[in-house]
């Protein structure tokens, strides 16, 4: 679902025409958005919804559990031993991702579920270095 997730995103942004630095943190929040999503709630539906509005890019998934997605530190310490190839990806780079490519974000009840949503500033676009 994620990688259908971004390849929808990509698509609509640039039918958008927005400036492709956009384009970038849009699939990318998007990713992160929906790979949060599939792991709260595998096999269950999800929905991805776009739009602009005044602000920028609001992206938004739904999913159906009700608990809000928490923020936790990745464990940045090198491995002092092998990591067994089934071991579990801990994670932990989702939300902080989110923060830092987004203007705000934020997760809201709805529909017997939640939808973790973030708005992305869209800079005008500079064709050849020169601002219009």
């Amino acid at each position: 679902m994620p990688r259908q997730g971004r390849l929808i995103v990509e698509a609509q942004t640039l039918q958008w025409e927005l400036p492709q630095s956009t384009v970038d943190d849009a699939v990318l929040v998007a990713s992160e958005l929906l790979t949060n999503a599939v792991r709260a709630t595998p096999n269950a539906p999800i929905s991805l919804r776009l739009a602009l509005v005044e602000e920028g890019l609001r992206i938004g998934v739904w999913d159906s559990s009700p608990e809000r997605p928490k923020t936790s530190a990745p464990d940045l310490r090198m491995p002092t031993q092998r990591i067994p190839d089934n071991a579990s990806d801990p994670g932990g780079w989702g939300l902080g991702i989110i923060a830092s490519l987004s203007k705000h974000y934020g997760c809201r009840p709805e529909h017997e579920g939640k939808c973790v949503w973030a708005v992305l500033g869209i800079e005008p676009s500079h064709e050849n270095g020169v601002s219009p």
